[in-house]
């Protein structure tokens, strides 16, 4: 059985017996950093300058391997399931260099500030109570997913943009391209909510991703406030979706909510997923969300 270092060399040198239309590419397997100082072990294959190419994280391939699955059968089954996960596409580079090409394709999403405090040091971002606002530009989108980029300081550079336009241009799109959408929970999630229970909403984008970004939109959460006559609890169920509970009889103390969310991020939510272990309070004559004390 291999350790985990000779397993990650094993894949990159002999990948592409197992892929042989693709033999005479490149292969890479190297650490990849995501949301909230996560990394994780990626393998892409094929020339990254010019395309924007799928990866493949190889952790949980390498935990079939030590539950007893052959080497073989691990290198069939990686082989197999990158096969069904290529986007990689052709991208001119001078595209990636032209920002009025970029301009159309820029969005905005939030984080966690402080689980992303190194990302942002090199990365232009607007504060938001404990959140950030970083900026990518969606480079692939289709009915099979999205493939987008960070924009980093280096990025402004290149285009000869300054931040604050391209924070500007960024707003502008983001709810063109990810309207909002807005559902009760129970045509989201398969469980059954009886009309005494709490009732629920999910709000997030038509994609599901990266939707918790919608607590920004303008006007969506006062105009939903105004229909239901109440002040709202935000629940950050992900960075892709937050839950939306009245401001009523029905709803649990602050502290409640609060260790809920806790709990479900520890338990339910992948780690670079979570977005916060905070309530948020939308008060809708300040038309103002603060955290929820």
């Amino acid at each position: 059985m291999l350790s985990e270092k000779e397993f990650y060399l094993y894949v990159e040198k002999n990948i592409l017996k197992y892929l042989p239309e693709m033999e005479d590419q490149k292969v890479m397997v190297q650490r990849v950093k995501k949301n909230n100082q996560v990394s994780m072990m990626g393998l892409s294959i094929g020339e990254q300058k010019n395309y924007l190419l799928p990866v493949l994280y190889l952790e949980p391939f390498y935990r079939n391997h030590l539950r007893g699955q052959t080497i073989e059968e691990t290198m069939r089954e990686i082989a197999s399931v990158y096969q069904g996960h290529q986007v990689g596409f052709y991208l001119d580079e001078d595209k990636v260099s032209d920002y009025e090409y970029i301009k159309k394709n820029l969005f905005y999403r939030i984080i966690n500030y402080e689980k992303n405090k190194e990302l942002l040091k090199y990365t232009p971002h607007e504060r938001f109570l404990d959140l950030a606002v970083t900026y990518r530009w969606a480079a692939y989108r289709n009915h099979d997913g999205m493939a987008s980029a960070l924009v980093r300081n280096k990025e402004l550079l290149m285009w000869g943009i300054s931040k604050d336009q391209m924070m500007k241009d960024a707003r502008e799109n983001t709810e063109k391209i990810f309207p909002p959408v807005m559902r009760k929970i129970q045509s989201v999630l398969p469980i059954h909510i009886i009309e005494e229970e709490i009732p629920l909403f999910v709000m997030s984008n038509g994609d599901y991703m990266n939707g918790a970004s919608v607590i920004l939109y303008k006007d969506v959460l006062r105009d939903f406030a105004k229909y239901m006559e109440h002040d709202l609890y935000i629940l950050p169920s992900s960075i892709h979706e937050v839950i939306i509970l009245l401001d009523n009889e029905y709803a649990k103390a602050p502290e409640e909510l609060a260790r809920m969310v806790r709990e479900t991020n520890r338990i339910v939510v992948d780690r670079e997923e979570i977005l916060s272990d905070h309530v948020y309070y939308y008060d809708r004559e300040k038309d103002e969300i603060r955290i929820a004390k």
